[in-house]
């Protein structure tokens, strides 16, 4: 089992708001990189302008920190994209989650996984921008009826797997108390993807059994390769169609 204090924010780019956001995003990611306990706190944007931004923290002092220093620039994020939803993972105390109570978070708590940490970060700087390199995804799924305890094995026995796998630096399952579901998963790059990707599928039809996705959203720049493949096996186990799939690049910074 792993500990988490964090969110993802989704937002839509408001119309002609895009250079804008890049200047908001970058103050905000230059007062982020003062914060000892920011973790990761990374944007993500496809090319219709869906915004994804996942934050991990510490503790919660330290996301208490962060909810301050982002203030400051709420206004003028909140005139560039419009935020459309918020997702609270891991045992977040009353206090942060309160801070956030305006946007309804869905609140996921740990379920199973791991996370491995990376000891240098992987920024780096491209035209004024601070970027980073991404390979992975965020599966959603719906705990199907009196399923959850088969649920809970076919994860355990897929975390044990993924164990194996050196460059699977995140596989975190999340579930609310309603039974939704959200996997986080990271790799060292596009091979170890590939090694996952074999590995799953020895367990898809049991997992598919347990649990019905409702969407995957693919996090950085990912060749068409690993998306295809992921599309091909979604489909050979259920039927869901090609908006499932949700393409986005990465936008700023991770903090190891």
């Amino acid at each position: 089992m792993f500990k988490n204090y964090g969110w993802i924010v989704e937002a839509k780019l408001n119309p002609g708001q895009l250079e804008n956001f890049k200047k908001v995003m970058n103050s905000q990611v230059n007062r982020a990189l003062t914060e000892k306990g920011t973790l990761n706190y990374q944007y993500y944007m496809s090319d219709e302008g869906d915004v994804l931004v996942y934050e991990r923290f510490s503790n919660a002092d330290a996301s208490h920190e962060h909810i301050e220093n982002w203030d400051d620039h709420a206004a003028r994020w909140i005139d560039a994209a419009t935020p459309t939803r918020m997702v609270h993972l891991g045992d977040l105390p009353d206090d942060v989650r309160e801070r956030h109570a305006a946007l309804s978070p869905l609140w996921l708590k740990p379920l199973g996984g791991f996370a491995r940490e990376q000891a240098a970060d992987s920024r780096s700087t491209k035209d004024g921008d601070t970027q980073f390199e991404n390979f992975g995804w965020i599966v959603e799924a719906k705990l199907n009826a009196g399923q959850l305890e088969n649920f809970k094995g076919v994860m355990q026995d897929q975390v044990k797997r993924a164990l194996t796998e050196e460059g699977t630096l995140n596989y975190q399952y999340y579930i609310s108390d309603e039974g939704d579901i959200l996997v986080y998963e990271r790799f060292k790059g596009l091979a170890s993807s590939h090694i996952h990707i074999e590995n799953w599928d020895a367990h898809a039809q049991r997992w598919m059994a347990a649990a019905t996705p409702t969407r995957m959203v693919h996090l950085g720049d990912l060749p068409q390769e690993p998306c295809a493949t992921f599309i091909k096996t979604i489909r050979r186990f259920c039927k869901i169609t090609h908006k499932l799939i949700t393409f986005i690049r990465p936008d700023t910074f991770r903090l190891a």
